[in-house]
């Protein structure tokens, strides 16, 4: 369970990303959009990369539970990017452990949505990126 410093700090991250784009994002930003410091800040993230995990798995979480309640527009994509090779080898090993169990929880929720057109990008996306991340493990 996330604490209210922890989300206002996802939360300021989120409206950076969507602002600035994933590789412009600065943790000095993040702490000052939020209105904590920076110290109060790196108790909860370690560094960039921590947050980019923390990021992916609430989007993880929030996703498996749209699709669960069948609130389909409210799936989101901004970070699976992290999910990427590029991203995921640089994440400690107990974020990457976190990541994959999220990610197969979703997967597996994906997979059951019924064969209908507007679920076919969504699933042929998402089985393409478990297709990479299996060849890269």
């Amino acid at each position: 369970m996330l604490t209210d410093k922890e989300t206002a700090l996802l939360d300021a991250a989120t409206e950076l990303v969507q602002e600035k784009g994933m590789i412009a994002l600065n943790m000095s930003d993040v702490h000052k959009r939020a209105g904590y410091s920076r110290a109060a800040q790196y108790q909860s993230f370690s560094d960039k990369n921590a947050l980019l995990a923390a990021l992916c798995m609430r989007e993880l979480v929030n996703n498996t539970k749209a699709i669960e309640e069948q609130r389909f527009d409210e799936f989101t994509g901004q970070f699976t990017v992290v999910l990427r090779p590029v991203v995921y080898r640089y994440l400690k090993l107990s974020d990457r452990l976190m990541i994959d169990s999220a990610f197969g929880l979703m997967l597996a929720q994906v997979r059951s949505l019924p064969d209908e057109e507007r679920f076919n990008f969504l699933k042929s996306g998402f089985e393409f990126l478990n297709k990479e991340r299996e060849m890269n493990n």
